[in-house]
């Protein structure tokens, strides 16, 4: 039964219950007139005013648990409108943040190109690790020394023990004569390119400082003789102390361990600015 109904059902008991009251005389029992009038003056039992009064008392109680649901729904509604909002102010903030992304990325191409453009118009700037930085790799004559391709660059390998006392930065007498060789050598060479010096040990230092800063200390000495005694731009050199971390042969051996011992002058397609 609707709610409608509950509540004019309850005001017509309501109405039978008071108009009853008002009757002066006792209800009668007689049975009702064949032609079904009903006497004005007959009261409504006590108990039927008591039943409807537990009818309106219930209906009552459904009305009030109707609006509690009801309240409680418009709660919840407005909790998802909420965390709608939120999702939405977040999807927005997504969507700036990746434009945002690829302008930026655009623009770091952009500088590239303009970059790699402006290298080349620079008057062979930039040489192709197979062609002429190859073909230039051959004018190296340094005795004892490897030479070798690594990708896009060339490395020209010098013994550490050839060059310094073991198991320190210090020169021997015959490692300035063998820098000046390749420094002889890089000048004909690459008169352009950037050039790295790199330090390379085996897993033991010796001494007190580590594979890092004795190759660190060692890739300085060497850009210190080729700068000052050898005359080699500093903007053309830099240093990079590897420690024991790219071995050319095992460890386990001291043949390998020798091996692994060395500075590296690698010869990089980019011209020193």
């Amino acid at each position: 039964m609707g709610t409608g109904a509950r509540i004019a059902i309850t005001i017509i008991a309501l109405s039978l219950g008071v108009a009853g009251c008002n009757q002066p005389r006792a209800f009668t029992a007689q049975a009702p007139p064949a032609s079904g009038w009903q006497d004005p003056n007959v009261t409504i039992p006590n108990a039927q005013v008591q039943d409807l009064g537990r009818r309106a008392t219930a209906l009552d109680a459904d009305n009030r648990d109707l609006h509690s649901e009801l309240a409680r729904s418009q709660q919840q509604a407005q909790l998802l409108k909420d965390e709608m909002a939120l999702l939405r102010d977040r999807l927005a903030e997504t969507v700036t943040q990746v434009q945002e992304l690829q302008v930026a990325k655009k623009e770091a191409d952009e500088q590239l190109e303009t970059y790699t453009t402006s290298t080349l118009r620079g008057g062979g700037a930039i040489l192709k690790a197979n062609n002429s930085l190859i073909d230039s790799a051959r004018l190296i004559r340094i005795p004892g020394a490897e030479v070798r391709q690594d990708g896009d660059v060339v490395r020209i390998e010098l013994p550490a023990d050839r060059l310094f006392h073991p198991g320190t930065s210090q020169l021997q007498p015959a490692g300035y004569n063998l820098l000046d060789q390749a420094a002889d050598s890089l000048t004909r060479a690459f008169p352009r390119q950037l050039i790295g010096v790199e330090g390379h040990s085996d897993t033991g230092s010796g001494g007190t400082a580590s594979p890092h800063q004795l190759t660190s200390a060692q890739a300085v000495a060497v850009i210190d003789v080729l700068t000052r005694r050898n005359r080699l731009p500093a903007s053309q050199l830099f240093t990079v102390g590897q420690g024991s971390n790219h071995p050319l042969a095992s460890n386990a051996t001291a043949a390998g361990r020798a091996k692994n011992r060395r500075i590296e002058l690698v010869v990089y397609p980019e011209a020193a600015e």
